[in-house]
């Protein structure tokens, strides 16, 4: 059900965001494959002139040659492939220039995790979504931020205080997958209550489920699977494929909170079999990337 539920969230999400642009707007519920198809007929109208005009016309009646083609067909056909080209270099920046931001907010959310406090934290959440966003949801959106933010710093109370200060009912899975898993990552960092911490987890993966086909689908989940993998650590419950799957995650992540997160797990794991060497890199790791983070800087009690 939620998959279904969420499906449908995405897609209304994205019709209304699509809606707001010129044109666009006009092409009816599906407004992106429309233009897609557009530029489709564009592209087969283009191979037909190129390959009918690039080429000598058949022979002429009397065979004493081919007819030349006209020239003002070719110079059409020209035209139309510098527009197509415009059009794929345009989409081409679009796309690096998104590229580009995410890198320096992805840059920014590190040097923020650097600070003493988590005021620069809530501060880039300010920047990066602020409260008069036209960002469907964005108070929810922001509300998790900030809460992440105080979870890591082990101001517990606070966090709890931020997601309280939304209404989570009544909203798509995705979006409650969100209060879910800040709140396992509440009880796994700060209240030493793995039990609990897992139950949130497996709901947030849960709530969390999306079609394969949707445009990262797959890396949407990654949160929530190291959620789930890290409190099984804590709670005595670690498999192979848990331990592979926070490996994995930590060397290969883009996102910092989950490669934190998955040190965080790997040194309780590696102080549980006394791997002192991993968790002594993880212990290293930790204090290099988020130095005044104090929850991520304490082990469980039954760990410590």
């Amino acid at each position: 059900m939620s998959r279904e539920d969420n499906n449908r969230y995405l897609r209304s999400v994205a019709n209304n965001q699509l809606r707001k642009i010129p044109i666009l707007g006009r092409l009816g519920p599906h407004p992106f494959l429309k233009l897609l198809l557009f530029w489709g007929v564009l592209l087969a109208l283009y191979a037909g002139f190129y390959v009918f005009f690039s080429n000598p016309s058949p022979m002429s009646e009397d065979g004493a040659g081919s007819i030349p083609a006209p020239r003002f067909q070719w110079e059409m056909g020209k035209q139309l492939l510098t527009y197509v080209a415009l059009f794929f270099a345009l989409m081409g920046a679009s796309l690096g220039w998104r590229q580009f931001q995410a890198q320096k907010a992805r840059r920014k959310e590190a040097e923020a995790l650097q600070q003493p406090g988590p005021e620069a934290h809530l501060r880039l959440t300010d920047e990066l979504l602020p409260p008069t966003s036209p960002f469907p949801d964005v108070d929810l959106l922001r509300a998790q931020r900030r809460a992440l933010a105080r979870v890591l710093y082990g101001q517990d109370a606070l966090a709890r205080h931020e997601l309280n200060a939304v209404n989570w009912r009544g909203k798509a899975p995705l979006l409650q997958a969100m209060e879910r898993g800040t709140d396992a990552l509440l009880h796994m960092l700060c209240k030493d209550d793995p039990e609990q911490a897992l139950t949130l987890a497996r709901e947030a993966l849960s709530l969390a489920d999306l079609h394969p086909a949707v445009p990262g689908a797959k890396q949407g989940r990654v949160f929530y699977d190291v959620l789930v993998h890290s409190a099984e650590v804590l709670a005595g419950q670690v498999t192979p494929e848990g331990m592979r799957t926070l490996e994995h995650h930590h060397e290969v992540s883009s996102l910092i909170v989950i490669r934190l997160v998955s040190a965080w797990s790997l040194r309780a794991a590696s102080t549980q079999v006394k791997d002192a060497e991993r968790a002594e890199r993880m212990r290293q790791f930790l204090q290099t990337h988020a130095p005044h983070c104090a929850a991520l800087h304490r082990l469980p009690t039954a760990e410590a």
